[in-house]
């Protein structure tokens, strides 16, 4: 190829237009935020530490195994002899093994509840997670969706504009109805900028929860929707019971109810199985003697009598937390079951709007053409056509709101019931132009 044509082609290229950024899948977002969302690394970090403190508890059941060495040298005087100097040499291993803990066998329980709690916790954040990013990911669509019902409202318009600018000029048409439509134009003009405002925004707010910068999204092309099954009673009852962080509350009860019984058993006595092996040279106050050995086996047991109050403080503060945990779940469990039935009743809701939205589009697109003309026949003024331009545009407006309102409680009902999986994010996916599924 000559040095020409290369400039040529090179020149081409530079001169078409860029493509535009690929649209990015909602699964893509999810699965990033799966891999870097700050709160399921906190979640999962929680795990670990709840299961640390859980071997903690543990480890005051298991043997105790001690060792210690001496080793001193000594400067002896006694009153009538000869003082003397040596070393002197003490070892001894030390074995115990509790018999009867019940404060320490109660707080391994404890920690037992608070590990099942701790992942019942990182369950309902992924859960949460999920519902945050299809909400953040609709509401970017949402934007984009008006912003191109905005063009397309601006873009009809104009040619009314056009039209009525040089039917003005030729004096077949009112001054006042040329200002109406100016008028309107410039508030779409306003409009698609707040709307453009509102994209950007929505989509910064999807690059936080994910960490994916986010350039651009499908459109929503799937037009009709299943009916939510069951009804609202069984949803809320499905959300008291499966609900992960109501589920972790529950936990934190039965955790907070060990931590009282352990602060009680605080009053019991502790029996303890003891076995040590001694080798010294020294007697007492470091006296020479001869070398030996001694292996002891006994029981120990501990009576608390008095402790200062520690134990009534401990078993007061124990209590008062076992109240709080049961306030919690109590306040939880209302605010779940409240969300759970506004979801399906704004589900269901919203699913009989888009077929009744998309009825008034259809309605409406006959009352703006039958406007049109009847404006062209001189029986209808511009402002009835505007009229029912504007109608018709709200209507699709709504028809789409209805859609994403649908979705919306779609997630959230099974967020609350934690039912939300991942097959349903991507099922949503599905929904979204390109992905070949949508219907």
């Amino acid at each position: 190829m000559s040095r020409f044509a290369a400039s040529i082609l090179l020149v081409l290229a530079l001169c078409l237009p860029s493509q535009p950024a690929q649209a990015q899948r909602l699964m893509e977002f999810y699965r990033r935020a799966l891999e870097s969302n700050p709160t399921l690394k906190i979640g999962e970090l929680g795990v670990e530490q709840a299961e640390a403190q859980k071997d903690l508890a543990l480890s005051r059941l298991l043997p105790q195994l001690s060792a210690n060495g001496n080793y001193s040298w000594n400067d002896f005087r006694e009153t009538g002899l000869a003082s003397r100097q040596y070393t002197g040499v003490r070892s001894a291993v030390q074995a115990q093994q509790a018999l009867l803990d019940l404060s320490s066998y109660f707080k391994l329980q404890g920690a037992r509840f608070t590990l099942a709690q701790s992942e019942q916790v990182r369950q309902a954040d992924r859960i949460t997670l999920a519902g945050d990013v299809v909400d953040r990911y609709l509401t970017a669509l949402q934007a984009a969706d008006e912003i191109g019902n905005l063009e397309s409202e601006k873009e009809a318009i104009d040619g009314q504009r056009k039209r009525l600018r040089f039917m003005r000029e030729r004096e077949l048409a009112k001054v006042t109805d040329l200002y109406e439509v100016e008028a309107y134009y410039q508030g779409l003009l306003t409009r698609e900028i707040e709307a453009r405002g509102t994209h950007a925004v929505a989509l910064a707010r999807l690059r936080e929860l994910t960490g994916l910068k986010a350039e651009r999204v499908p459109p929503l092309v799937r037009e009709a929707f299943a009916p939510v099954p069951g009804n609202e009673e069984q949803w809320a009852i499905d959300a008291g019971l499966n609900n992960p962080s109501l589920m972790a509350l529950q936990q934190a009860i039965e955790a907070a109810q060990m931590e009282l019984r352990s602060g009680r058993a605080e009053y019991s006595p502790r029996l303890a199985l003891t076995v040590s092996q001694t080798h010294s040279d020294q007697a007492y106050d470091n006296r020479l003697v001869p070398a030996y050995n001694v292996g002891t086996v006994g029981v120990q047991l501990t009576i608390p009598l008095y402790e200062g109050g520690r134990v009534q403080a401990t078993v007061k503060d124990a209590t008062a937390r076992l109240e709080i945990a049961r306030e919690k779940y109590e306040g939880a469990r209302r605010e779940i079951e409240r969300d759970a039935r506004t979801a399906y009743l704004n589900a269901t809701t919203n699913h009989a709007r888009i077929g009744s939205t998309g009825d008034e589009v259809q309605a409406l697109e006959r009352v703006v053409d039958a406007q049109k003309k009847s404006y062209e026949l001189g029986v209808s003024t511009m402002i009835d056509v505007l009229i029912s331009e504007r109608r018709h545009f709200k209507a699709r407006s709504d028809r789409q709101k209805a859609r994403y309102e649908y979705i919306r409680g779609f997630t959230m009902l099974r967020v609350r019931s934690g039912r939300l999986t991942d097959q349903d994010v991507e099922e949503i996916d599905s929904w979204m132009a390109g992905s070949g599924r949508a219907q």
